[in-house]
């Protein structure tokens, strides 16, 4: 009896020099799946910057029409350019906007809309946003080409007046 008891305590302590005892093992799965665990928790708990300002939506999305100089549809959803405001079709000045809007930004285009917080209640249905397109901002490149102006009444509304593009055209 005295030997089982002496083995018992040679092989605890050997246990405890080496740092383990069976009380203290995890199973490799267990730490697996808490790993999974922290990881799933951290992405969805901290933000994932999508390249959007501000709180209202972020959509990453196709282009399936250019329907004139300051509109289009990405997934058929309706999008109208923030801080830009370009002539009807029936002028001609309007027709070479859309061309114009089409040609940087054609249909298939990858894009990037940043809904504008400011009027997150747009006009029939469509969305009023930030467009990105082929490395350019759609906004500022109908803008710079004189192909839209600014309407003023809508620089104190929307949170795109404070980017250089909206400062350099009147806002």
């Amino acid at each position: 009896m005295f030997r089982f008891i002496f083995q018992t305590i040679l092989i605890k302590q050997k246990e405890v020099i080496l740092g383990y005892s069976k009380l203290n093992v995890i199973p490799k799965r267990t730490i697996g799946v808490v790993i999974i665990v922290i990881i799933a928790t951290l992405f969805f708990v901290i933000p994932q910057d999508k390249g959007c300002s501000g709180d209202a939506r972020c959509i990453q999305g196709v282009v399936t029409e250019v329907i004139d100089g300051d509109t289009l549809k990405v997934d058929d959803q309706q999008i109208r350019l923030a801080l830009a405001s370009a002539p009807e079709l029936y002028d001609e000045a309007g027709v070479a906007s859309r061309d114009y809007l089409e040609k940087i930004c054609p249909i298939g285009s990858r894009v990037l809309v940043d809904e504008d917080d400011g009027q997150i209640m747009g006009s029939y249905g469509e969305i009023i946003a930030l467009v990105r397109c082929n490395g350019l901002v759609l906004n500022e490149a109908v803008l710079s080409e004189n192909h839209a102006t600014i309407p003023l009444e809508f620089c104190s509304v929307s949170e795109f007046y404070v980017n250089n593009w909206a400062k350099e055209n009147g806002c």
